[in-house]
């Protein structure tokens, strides 16, 4: 006997109109289409808000000075440019946490060689400053530095409600859209990063690779290593795959040599500290001047940039359980054979290590760093899954 056999509610679900609506809420075209509305809902909106609510993050300083010192090598004069193209689009409360809100923002505020000084860990993203560099005379440089994560954004929902699409798992898009959110989307919408560009970029080259184009998706993953020289991870990650499953190695053994090669020789000519130095600042102790920063390697310090690393990561952000979870889901397909394609399951398995390796090269624990491995997972997990909420298989 039903439970709400006698009630109001099951006398109102056997009226032929409920009967009716039942029926057609159970239609596979109607919840394929709810679920590309609603998608599309969700990203239009995130991308909108991005646009309207902008972060004026610390980030946004850096990379805005740092498309400027093509034409300000005085820093006094850079910081001066820098902040007053960041004052005119900061609320006042934006600009006092960008200026004041800790002893180190209230520095590179103060001592503009000290913020000069900073510099030399974003000038490696020779890309993404060329494509603010390009903008600039269209919008302004921050605007620029805003559309630059809010389109991105944009293009990185279509391209997955268009992958879905194509693989006949549009109604995977009701849980892919929360998976997304939790790993940071709209937070890196909204952020004025690279990330949201280099995200978009990767995606379409997992993408690609699942298509079985492998030398345009190396040629797509080669660009993103200049938007952000840690993206080489991804590519080694699918190096390894490549050894491991059987595809051939050639293009990404290229690719993954000429990326690191090219990325080493960014990084040398932009006067980067290098690996330690730059794992000491964001892990270990943040510093108000790079300059002519060598600390002696430390194992004691090392150890507790990675203990730090991990606590953070658990305890304040959510990539760990969703990648655990995706794991999980990864092995229940796999018994239910629903696993799909061997390319897509060899692509999961490059995303799964890739996440591993992004943390164990250098383990800063924000979502944001392993979005493209997450959100990269997610879409295929979905496209493998094909859920069908109207009852099909």
């Amino acid at each position: 006997m039903s439970a709400l056999q006698g009630t109001l509610a099951g006398w109102a679900l056997h009226t032929g109109l409920a009967k009716r609506l039942i029926q057609a809420a159970g239609s596979k075209t109607l919840l394929d289409r709810l679920a590309a509305v609603f998608f599309a809902l969700v990203c239009l909106a995130i991308s909108v808000y991005a646009l309207v609510r902008p972060d004026y993050n610390w980030d946004m300083v850096a990379y805005v000075a740092t498309a400027l010192e093509d034409r300000y090598s005085d820093p006094a004069e850079l910081h001066a440019q820098t902040w007053q193209r960041i004052t005119e689009g900061a609320s006042e409360s934006q600009l006092y946490h960008l200026q004041y809100s800790n002893p180190y923002n209230r520095n590179q505020w103060e001592n503009p060689a000290d913020f000069q000084s900073q510099l030399s860990m974003y000038r490696v993203k020779i890309a993404y400053t060329a494509l603010l560099r390009t903008i600039e005379p269209l919008t302004g440089l921050v605007t620029a530095s805003i559309l630059l994560s809010a389109l991105p954004s944009l293009g990185f929902g279509v391209l997955c409600l268009y992958w879905l699409h194509r693989e006949d798992a549009l109604q995977g898009a009701f849980l892919l859209a929360p998976m997304l959110l939790l790993a940071d989307y709209g937070h890196m919408a909204t952020a004025v990063v690279p990330d949201m560009l280099v995200s978009l970029i990767s995606l379409f080259a997992i993408y690609l690779l699942a298509r079985g184009r492998d030398i345009a998706a190396c040629l797509v993953l080669f660009v993103s290593v200049f938007i952000r020289p840690d993206n080489v991870i991804l590519l080694f990650a699918l190096l390894l795959t490549a050894i491991a499953f059987g595809w051939r190695i050639l293009p990404f053994l290229v690719t993954f040599v000429s990326a690191l090669a090219g990325s080493v020789v960014v990084a040398k000519f932009g006067g980067h500290p290098g690996w330690w130095a730059h794992f000491y600042f964001s892990c270990v102790e943040i510093q108000n001047s790079m300059a002519n920063f060598h600390p002696d390697f430390s194992f004691s310090a090392f150890a507790r940039g990675y203990a730090r690393g991990v606590l953070v990561a658990i305890m304040d952000n959510d990539w760990p359980a969703i990648l655990a979870l995706l794991l999980a889901a990864w092995a229940l397909l796999n018994r239910a054979g629903r696993i799909g394609s061997a390319r897509a399951n060899a692509l999961v398995f490059a995303l799964a290590i890739g996440t591993l390796g992004k943390f164990a090269s250098f383990p800063l624990p924000d979502d944001r760093f392993y979005f493209i491995f997450i959100g990269g997972m997610a879409v295929l997990l979905a496209t493998m899954w094909k859920p069908r909420f109207d009852g099909g298989r």
